[in-house]
């Protein structure tokens, strides 16, 4: 037998489908897997498909699309997006996931990188791989708010890296990025001279945060920077998820190249499909509204189950997804985790592994869904620990003082009077305020974080008026359940409690995963207070309160 290309052995399967396909197998499942409007399709656009069908509306249409879909997408983007463009860029594509591989298509040669968030949708992914290509995670971090860290990108890039794929509103994450940051991802892909791919899919479903189209900074259709397209679909926002009809905006001159992929890939899309979708942008909004208020109830009842139950989250600001921390239960393997859960519990719930290595720990809830089976879903997550924070007790001294060292020396390579420092609990005890996280059910120590004493100051960098922390440290074994985050909101609850104005402290300039946590929590540099003689080279950090 022939053998198949080598590259379709890169390509990874998708681990939403085995949930998915698992869940199909079994009886009474709460299906919370798929991406799935739970919503009705506007009568007036199934009808105008239907309509379509029955008159023999079957034939072939243009490669890019009856010319009166294009033209109303163009309307639609000018109006929602702030995107001006002309049909001659607009082409209908099989859903946005053909939209996706098209594009990508275009812009990749075998061997060529392309920079994918990390968690992200699969498909950006895959499509690398179907292409020869190199999908480049680039991390988007919980102690940075999953907000991409522009000088961490800045390292990923090298002579062989084409495209960003950007995705605002996210799957799977619900995250917007704002304006300052759809411009920072745009400047850098302008400084490193990078194609843009804007996956925008639910851009009509963001709660609170507007939805800022990466086109409309570009000058898309006045000339100012050609180097974006953008993928829609007509499946999430007119919840026609079987359709198959979404549109990938162009640079300008493309067409001709266009003409000729599509034709090769799909042809056309069908004829009935592309009216109802006229229909749907041209007609009443009213059901996108309606949606939108759906998902939005959902999430916020679903959030604040989260909540009562002590379960950590990533507050959704668009989409209908909602992502989950259970790393506190799944161990350092979720696939597995989420895989047993649906064999015990009968809820079904995408991994976060299966968005990418950042997603490892965290799950996705689709929140389009029926009220109660999203609260059922997550009444049957196991119970979380609790965590108490009190004081050090002297018999607690050595354990503290070894799991300092280990915090420490898992990332960092220390010795000398630092590592003596650091060990030196009792010390630190008999001058200040050593505080302690302890698991509630297992009294197993989580951590630990020294203060001052009331009206006191630990060294020289806090001022009057101020609050400083030092040697905050977890657990190796404790990572990823939001100890280091609940050990420094309890610093700037004391603070508060004491009358302080501004909470500060030091760190060692290699200990970037405690700068993101502190930058996410609004804390920022000082430098007029670093790097005193005869002291290693720190970042002074600061909040005001």
């Amino acid at each position: 037998m022939p053998r198949l290309a080598s590259h379709t052995d890169s390509v990874p399967p998708s681990g939403i489908r085995r949930i998915f396909e698992l869940a199909q197998s079994l009886d009474d499942v709460i299906a919370l897997v798929i991406g799935e409007p739970d919503v009705p399709a506007d009568p007036a656009t199934l009808d105008a498909g239907s309509r379509a069908w029955l008159a023999d509306d079957t034939d072939y249409t243009p490669n890019g699309g009856i010319p009166e879909l294009r033209e109303a997408i163009v309307r639609a983007v000018a109006e929602h997006n702030g995107i001006l463009t002309d049909p001659e860029r607009v082409w209908v594509t099989n859903g946005a996931t053909q939209g996706l591989h098209l594009a990508m298509g275009l812009l990749l040669d075998p061997g060529d990188e392309v920079l994918v968030p990390d968690p992200g949708y699969t498909t950006f992914t895959m499509n690398a791989h179907l292409l020869s290509a190199t999908a480049v995670p680039y991390p988007l971090r919980p102690e940075n708010a999953f907000v991409p860290d522009l000088a961490e990108l800045g390292r990923l890039v090298t002579d062989r890296t084409r495209v960003i794929i950007v995705n605002s509103p996210s799957n799977p994450l619900g995250a917007v990025f704002d304006r300052p940051t759809m411009q920072g991802l745009l400047d850098f892909a302008r400084e490193h001279d990078l194609w843009v791919i804007s996956d925008e899919v639910y851009e009509r479903f963001t709660y609170g945060t507007a939805h800022v189209s990466m086109a409309s900074l570009a000058g898309a259709g006045t000339g100012d920077d050609d180097r974006v397209f953008t993928v829609f679909s007509a499946s999430k926002t007119y919840a026609l998820t079987g359709a198959r009809v979404g549109w990938l905006l162009t640079p300008s001159g493309f067409a001709p190249l266009l003409r000729s992929a599509q034709e090769a890939m799909i042809s056309c899309i069908n004829t009935p499909a592309q009216r109802a979708v006229v229909v749907a942008l041209t007609g009443s909004q009213q059901s996108v509204t309606d949606a939108a208020a759906h998902y939005r109830e959902n999430l916020a009842e679903a959030t604040a189950a989260l909540r009562e139950r002590g379960i950590r989250y990533l507050d959704p600001a668009g989409a209908f997804y909602l992502w989950v921390d259970v790393s506190y239960a799944s161990r350092g393997d979720v696939a597995e985790w989420a895989e047993r859960f649906l064999l015990e519990q009968r809820v079904a719930v995408a991994p976060g592994s299966a968005f990418g290595r950042m997603g490892e720990g965290w799950i996705r809830f689709c929140a389009a869904a029926a009220l109660d089976d999203l609260l059922e879903g997550i009444r049957r997550l196991p119970e979380p620990p609790r965590t108490e924070i009190r004081l050090v007790r002297p018999d607690e001294y050595e354990a503290v003082s070894r799991q300092r060292f280990a915090a420490y020396a898992h990332d960092y390579e220390i010795g000398g009077e630092y590592a003596e420092n650091v060990r030196a609990v009792e010390m630190h005890a008999t001058v200040a305020e050593v505080w302690v996280a302890v698991d509630s059910a297992t009294g197993d120590l989580l951590g630990s974080v020294t203060l001052p004493r009331p009206g006191e100051a630990l060294t020289e960098l806090g001022r009057e008026g101020e609050l400083e922390f030092r040697l905050l440290a977890v657990d190796p074994g404790a990572r990823g359940r939001g100890v280091g985050r609940q050990l420094t909101e309890f610093v700037l609850d004391t603070a508060r409690s004491r009358g302080a104005t501004r909470v500060v402290m030091n760190s060692g300039t290699d200990m970037v995963v405690a700068h993101r946590l502190y930058e996410s929590l609004g804390f920022a540099r000082m430098p007029e207070r670093e790097n005193p003689p005869g002291v290693e080279p720190t970042r002074a950090y600061g909040l005001d309160l």
